[in-house]
This record gives C-alpha cells, structure tokens and sequence, in this order.
C-alpha cells in the first residue's frame, strides 16, 4: 500500500525520480513556512518528513543505505540553502 501511494504521489509530480524528491521537499518547505513565523522551522519540518519518508523506505520498500542518503540529500539541500541564505540575511 505505501508503494502503492508514493507511485501515485510521484506521477502527480511533474518530473523524474530526482526532480520529484527535490519538488517534494520544496513543497513541504513552502507550506510549513506559510505556517510558521520562524526562521528555521520550515527546514526541521521538511528534515522530518524527508527522515520519516526514507525510513519508511527502508522498513518497507527494503531500499539499500546509499540510495536512502542519496534521496534524503535531494529532499533536504535546498531548502537547507534558501534557509541558511534567508538567515544571513536578516
């Protein structure tokens, strides 16, 4: 069932594989920014979905290590950046 939805969330998203992580963490990074005030808040909720997301990779999909890092990087560098820019800026 969890393949089952992560196969039709990835298809609603335009893009591949790689493409689909990073849009993925930057929507989760842009409506927990609308919700809150602070600064680096956004990051640690999208930093929890993408932990939550590759652990249920790895306990049900039975995803190798390297592939779990690899995706888990493409969901979080992003927003990491906008953040750590953001910040200094203020």
């Amino acid at each position: 069932m969890y393949s089952q939805l992560k196969t039709f969330i990835f298809r609603m998203i335009p893009g591949y594989n790689v493409s689909d992580l990073i849009y993925l963490g930057m929507i989760v990074f842009i409506i927990a920014g609308f919700l809150s005030s602070k600064k680096w808040t956004p990051f640690f909720s999208t930093v929890i979905f993408a932990l939550i997301v590759k652990l249920l990779d790895l306990l049900v999909l039975g995803q190798s290590a390297n592939v779990l890092v690899e995706q888990f990087l493409h969901i979080i560098v992003l927003p990491f950046i906008i953040t750590l820019l953001y910040s200094r800026r203020s």
